[in-house]
């Protein structure tokens, strides 16, 4: 743990682990990549430039290595945004879900439980374990996980539904900081 370079941090909130970094104040997360690029507000082409120059790690200026080194990084920055999406969107699905727990618990035992308040008990724990994974899992744990839920459509279905459980909300419910 360690004071977060992204925000005013007083206490370690980064997460830095072999493969990624994570903090669970401000929600900056990626690779070595992605930390270069942002602390010093570049590409991540030249944030993994820099890493090598910095490194003494030598590339070869040959075609076929210059072809494919840009592929590759398109390929890595696009899992990362995907991976970003999904952390995202767990995370406003167990938002959803602590609410609904709290807000809709039965009042006595003899009370019908509203179907929120089961679904919520159904699905915390398991997209709770989704959070940690993409947090703190190891590389191929968060792979197998992002394939599990963008490739299967899984994701899309989940965003589009906690967007529109949202807006219903927000539309039913007087907003309490704008009341004088």
């Amino acid at each position: 743990m360690a004071l977060c370079p992204f925000h005013n941090d007083r206490h370690p909130s980064l997460f830095i682990a072999d493969d990624h970094y994570h903090c669970y104040a401000c929600g900056e997360h990626g690779d070595v990549i992605d930390f270069t690029a942002k602390l010093f507000g570049c590409r991540l082409y030249d944030a993994a430039q820099r890493l090598a120059a910095d490194f003494g790690i030598h590339t070869d200026d040959t075609g076929q290595k210059t072809t494919t080194i840009p592929s590759r990084l398109k390929e890595a920055q696009r899992f990362r945004e995907t991976e970003r999406l999904c952390f995202s969107v767990c995370m406003d699905y167990v938002r959803l879900l602590e609410e609904w727990k709290s807000r809709y618990s039965p009042s006595t035992p003899d009370d019908v439980p509203d179907d929120r308040f089961i679904e919520a008990c159904h699905k915390l724990e398991q997209y709770e374990y989704y959070i940690d994974v993409l947090t703190s899992g190891d590389g191929y744990e968060r792979t197998e996980l992002v394939e599990l839920l963008a490739e299967t459509g899984k994701l899309e279905k989940l965003q589009s539904r906690v967007r529109r459980l949202r807006q219903e909300a927000d539309e039913l419910e007087p907003h309490e900081d704008l009341a004088v």
